[in-house]
């Protein structure tokens, strides 16, 4: 995993046999959507205050049943 503003460097988090591109930084947070951070003010429900938060979401999003989450 390399860190990048906005995901420019490439930051990817691997889950089991998958891999994740992730966005953002430490001020902004990180989430796996690239859209989240268009806005200055934008709130979003996908964005996580560290990286560990966020790696926890895909795990449990990757651990469920297909079709569940």
């Amino acid at each position: 995993m390399t860190a990048g503003a906005g995901g420019a460097a490439g930051t990817y988090l691997r889950i089991g046999g998958d891999v994740f591109p992730v966005y953002g930084d430490e001020l902004r947070g990180w989430s796996p959507r690239a859209d989240d951070f268009r806005g200055v003010t934008a709130c979003s429900p996908y964005v996580y205050g560290s990286l560990d938060e966020l790696f926890f979401a895909l795990v449990n999003l990757c651990a469920g049943p297909t079709g569940a989450a």
